[in-house]
């Protein structure tokens, strides 16, 4: 499998621009006629025939299972219906939690931000996760490691997003991930090795690195402190670090996937982007399959997800629409229209030609809001490269590796992220390429 692993980490740029672009251009054919205007509009089948329509669920081939169940608040009694329900779809509890198991349950956990920001995995939530589980076992935790290594405390982010209140009302463990058991070189939290079952409690949410950040990225919070901030340093490029999260994931899969998507977070998530309501909740024991998923539903291909794509490709999860059976809502009734992307999505998929003209001046780089700064040095401290001086209100590009940790972490949504002059150009390009192949 390590072997295997290695062969990934050393996929270059060029080979998966080739995997892209090649389901990029599949899409586009499906969209347009030959004359490359109109639009060609799928029939309508009913539900049960998009369910079943797949050869190779004809065929008696074990595909991946993904529940949508729709849900419009965070009211106790309607998240515990609904994750009730999802869950019911795939099998019931009981399907993967046993008598007696000590179960984990994981939600994100990226800063210290209350429920109505959109940041973390909302507590009732989990608070239905938590009563779910305890139909079976009482032996029940609750835990992560937040985003950043200094300033920031994890008492401080257990009680500021509500985790703490939730755990104490229901009598479960909230438990720290201080203390390493290292595995192939890299320290995870003991809590979650400690676990027979892991419950994954991830939040619908754009991402600036990887575009959107769902049940596999999720697992990175199983290692603890600095090390994340390391990670980052040390895997710069965006294939590496996908492929590190891969390689997280494959250590600590979970048993069961539950995501948050009562609120979703687009545009320039999973900190500072735009709240939008989705009232949609997402179980699956797949936890690639769900963020195949959760990709369609944004409008995104899955490949252009590289740790969907790796993860796929390693054999740890289904990749492909394809190979999915969803349950309960349809997905076409469900599809998040016009989902916003972050700021640096667009270079990811760009053709090859503009990237050839511009070359690596096609990008976007953070910044720091002066008017909105308060000067908590939460960004400063927790850089990778330390390459921010909030006493100037300076980042040194020529330090920086643009992994958006500052972004993500600040409380104050006091640091933005722009497009180089040659990003903005190539960006208007794309846009009226695209709208030509609309017939716009």
């Amino acid at each position: 499998m390590s072997g295997a692993l290695e062969i990934f980490w050393q996929m270059s740029a060029r080979d998966y621009g080739e995997v892209a672009s090649d389901a990029s251009a599949g899409r586009e054919q499906q969209a347009v006629n030959r004359s490359g205007r109109q639009k060609i509009s799928a029939p309508r089948i009913s539900h049960e025939a998009e369910r079943t329509r797949n050869p190779r669920c004809l065929l008696g081939i074990k595909m991946s299972q993904v529940a949508i169940k729709r849900c419009k608040d965070y009211n106790t009694e309607n998240m515990q219906r609904a994750v009730e329900e999802a869950v019911g779809l795939l099998g019931g509890i009981e399907k993967f939690v046993k008598l007696g198991q000590k179960v984990l349950i994981k939600p994100n956990l990226l800063s210290p931000r209350p429920p109505e920001h959109g940041v973390c995995t909302h507590p009732e939530v989990i608070r239905a996760v938590i009563r779910l589980v305890k139909k079976v076992t009482q032996d029940i935790s609750v835990g992560d490691s937040h985003g950043g290594f200094e300033v920031i405390s994890m008492d401080n982010v257990y009680e500021v997003s509500g985790m703490k209140a939730v755990c104490a009302e229901e009598g479960v463990k909230l438990v720290k991930f201080d203390t390493a058991v290292n595995i192939d070189g890299i320290p995870f939290a003991k809590a979650v090795k400690d676990a027979d079952v892991i419950i994954n409690v991830p939040k619908m949410k754009t991402h600036g690195l990887l575009i959107l950040t769902g049940a596999v990225k999720n697992m990175f919070g199983a290692v603890i402190g600095k090390h994340k901030a390391e990670a980052h340093f040390k895997h710069i490029a965006r294939q590496d670090f996908a492929s590190y999260i891969i390689k997280i994931f494959m250590h600590v899969k979970p048993v069961l996937s539950i995501m948050d998507g009562i609120v979703a977070m687009e545009g320039d998530g999973p900190a500072a982007g735009s709240l939008r309501n989705a009232e949609l909740i997402l179980a699956s024991d797949d936890a690639v399959a769900m963020d195949v998923v959760f990709s369609e539903l944004a409008g995104v291909t899955p490949e252009s997800l590289l740790t969907t794509y790796y993860a796929g490709k390693m054999g740890l999860g289904t990749s492909s629409l394809s190979g999915i059976k969803i349950s309960g809502e349809a997905l076409r009734d469900v599809r998040l229209k016009d989902f916003k992307l972050p700021k640096a999505s667009f270079i990811y998929d760009a053709p090859r030609w503009v990237i050839k003209i511009f070359g690596r001046s096609v990008r976007t780089y953070p910044f720091i809001k002066v008017d909105a700064c308060v000067k908590c040095r939460i960004c400063e401290k927790n850089c990778p490269a330390e390459a921010i001086n909030i006493d100037k209100n300076e980042i040194d590009y020529s330090k920086c590796i643009f992994c958006f940790c500052c972004h993500e972490l600040c409380p104050h949504n006091a640091i933005g992220v722009r497009k180089s002059l040659a990003g903005k150009i190539a960006g208007f390009i794309l846009k009226v390429r695209q709208r030509k192949k609309n017939g716009d």
